[in-house]
């Protein structure tokens, strides 16, 4: 998995955002362990080394994966992020949707330190394996100075259906793109799923 542990001292100090009223709002509590980024990327490794299913052993219909996407992030941010993946791929219909949320920033020690309001929705295609699709959403969160900093967040994602203890039941592949906003930044990382 792209490591997940770059430092992020804070989620930007910008001096073009300014805070309204007399209370500045409070960022959203993390939902992330450090316990739950190591599964996370030891997760990813593993599933990162099976093998792509081929044609013939693809799933019919379709199937849920769940799992996450992970990524450094350079720019307005520094840092990296970790979020819960839920795709449906329809092997049928030929098509990749679902989401990504309760997305989280990480620091240096692997420790989150906010969880950003906002999902990421998934859009695209599914061809005798490959996966490729794009994740979109808008994505906000409260920067060090208490001032409330919205981004939009644009993903390609590109992958695989892969074998993990059966045939077709993860996926896995790249994940980068950039978020334009109060915050801009390139993200650079990987999600994973496993069947339901």
């Amino acid at each position: 998995m792209v490591r997940t542990t770059v430092s992020i001292i804070t989620l930007i100090a910008l001096s073009a955002c300014s805070v309204g009223g007399t209370s500045s709002p409070k960022p959203n509590a993390p939902t992330v362990s450090s316990a739950d980024v190591r599964d996370a990327m030891n997760e990813a490794a593993f599933i990162s080394n099976a093998p792509q299913t081929s044609f013939r052993d693809l799933p019919t219909g379709t199937v849920t994966y769940t799992g996450q996407l992970g990524a450094d992030v350079r720019g307005d941010v520094n840092g990296s992020i970790l979020g819960d993946l839920n795709m449906d791929v329809g092997f049928a219909s030929n098509t990749v949707r679902g989401s990504v949320d309760n997305i989280n920033i990480l620091d240096a020690n692997q420790l989150a330190d906010q969880r950003l309001d906002g999902r990421l929705i998934l859009d695209g295609v599914e061809t005798a394996g490959q996966l490729d699709a794009f994740a979109s959403g808008n994505l906000s969160g409260v920067n060090n100075n208490g001032a409330d900093v919205d981004t939009q967040m644009l993903l390609i994602l590109d992958g695989q259906v892969r074998n993990d203890f059966g045939r077709g039941d993860a996926v896995y592949g790249a994940a980068s793109g950039q978020a334009e906003g109060d915050l801009d930044f390139d993200v650079e990382g990987v999600f994973y799923g496993s069947r339901n």
